[in-house]
């Protein structure tokens, strides 16, 4: 999906490296700072870049550790990753690198001693922060560990997150740009150097896309100058790769503990027609897509969310509607595969904001399941009168008890049960919800 605004326009054409960057207009336009909007990212405003008390070697072994797992993910040119780790936290990513911020849970990258945490959710008390030195953020600590994983405290942990979220914005950013190969080609092949277009284009690009500031002439600055810092003080030669067998970017299996899967996972996947995909400024991670309802009898746009798991078990399905915003269909037909089948289930995305259960189902370590939504829900498209469907996030819990039709649906009334051939449909009226808190307003 190319992302064409009024400021700018990426154009990127494999295997060609240059990237145009066109802007129309030259106000900068301050988005919702990724803090308020409640990451995955969280700025946690640390002091100017450099001066947080790492040494020498320290900041080499640390830029070594983020080289190198960049590369295990695909990513070969992982100054432009050091850049925006400088201008996060100043490179630090253990508290005790940073007291200013927050302590974070435990890591192992930190010899067992907490992780730095963002300092700009409230009190530290609340546990709100964003975690590691890429500030990934998705509410509390304990739910940023639900959504990204344990290692999502260590360095390499934050970086193999970080990859894929940039792979997942430039395709949705970047005009040409359509496939992780693709993203990854193109952020692979950008020259550190001022003036360059394509160099350019990324500094609008991270500054936008990162830290919620597009066009701001300040923020892109500022990841000028770490990320040209960063090149320059290893020079160009430590950051080409000697990873001889890197992993492809692949989905994460889901832990026993259940996990998150946005519309930015390695486990989610898109298809249709990219023209139809819009981006939408809501959702779990700050962000959602949206494409609009059609009543054809199959889909033109449609997504999954890959679940595979690593325990045998019994869970809970759930999505995340915004209540209206975005969410506008009345049924949003969820088709769930699952162990024992394939459940459809109906869920009206304009009812209520926050997750909402599909219900309990049985899944087996291994093998491949997936929750999968088209824009083909019976609501017909008008031009005039369009009414879009939301695609964010689903989450798997483990299953507590027996989930009688009250608790799948969060309200009896709303809930009908629609027995098909071999299918099992069930039609939930998602219960209205208080919006989450002035915090995190989207």
């Amino acid at each position: 999906m190319k992302l064409i605004t009024t400021m700018m326009r990426f154009t990127f054409a494999l295997p060609v490296v240059a990237i145009a960057l066109c802007l129309t207009a030259q106000a900068e336009t301050a988005v919702a700072d990724p803090v308020e909007r409640g990451g995955p990212l969280a700025t946690v405003e640390p002091p100017p870049p450099g001066s947080v008390p790492l040494t020498g070697p320290e900041r080499r072994t640390r830029a070594e550790l983020i080289r190198d797992a960049a590369a295990s993910v695909g990513m070969t040119n992982a100054a432009l990753l050091a850049g925006i780790g400088e201008v996060e936290t100043g490179f630090a990513h253990c508290w005790s690198e940073a007291t200013w911020a927050c302590q974070g849970p435990s890591s192992s990258s930190c010899d067992g001693g907490p992780v730095i945490a963002g300092a700009s959710d409230g009190p530290c008390s609340a546990q709100q922060g964003g975690l590691g030195m890429f500030q990934f953020d998705s509410g509390t600590f304990d739910q940023t560990i639900a959504a990204y994983g344990a290692d999502i405290v260590t360095i390499e942990g934050n970086v193999h997150a970080v990859v894929p979220f940039l792979v997942t914005r430039a395709i949705q950013s970047v005009e040409g740009v359509t496939s992780d190969a693709e993203a990854l080609a193109w952020m692979n092949t950008i020259t550190i150097q001022d003036g360059d277009a394509q160099y350019e284009a990324w500094l609008y690009f991270v500054a936008w896309r990162y830290n919620g500031c597009m066009g701001c002439t300040s923020v892109i600055n500022k990841y000028r100058t770490g990320t040209n810092k960063l090149a320059q003080e290893f020079g160009p030669e430590f950051w080409k790769s000697t990873n001889p067998n890197p992993m492809p970017v692949s989905c994460a299996p889901i832990p026993a503990a259940g996990r998150t899967i946005d519309e930015t996972d390695l486990c989610f996947d898109k298809s249709g027609n990219a023209s139809f995909w819009f981006m939408g400024d809501g959702g779990t991670g700050g962000g959602c897509l949206f494409t609009h309802t059609t009543d054809r009898a199959t889909a033109d746009n449609q997504a999954t969310w890959q679940l595979q798991f690593d325990a045998d078990g019994r869970y809970r399905v759930e999505v995340y509607t915004d209540g209206g915003k975005h969410g506008q269909s009345h049924q949003a037909r969820y088709v769930v595969k699952h162990a024992g089948g394939t459940s459809e289930v109906v869920i009206d995305q304009a009812a209520g904001e926050g997750f909402h259960s599909l219900g309990e189902f049985d899944f087996v370590a291994g093998m491949p399941f997936g929750v999968t939504l088209g824009d083909n829900t019976g609501e017909p498209y008008d031009p005039n009168a369009e009414l879009s469907i939301m695609f964010d996030a689903v989450r798997v819990v483990p299953a507590e008890g027996d989930v009688g039709g009250c608790a799948a649906g969060g309200n009896a009334s709303g809930l009908v049960l629609v027995l098909g051939l071999g299918t099992l449909v069930l039609v939930i009226r998602a219960p209205g919800r208080s919006r989450r808190s002035a915090r995190r307003p989207e």
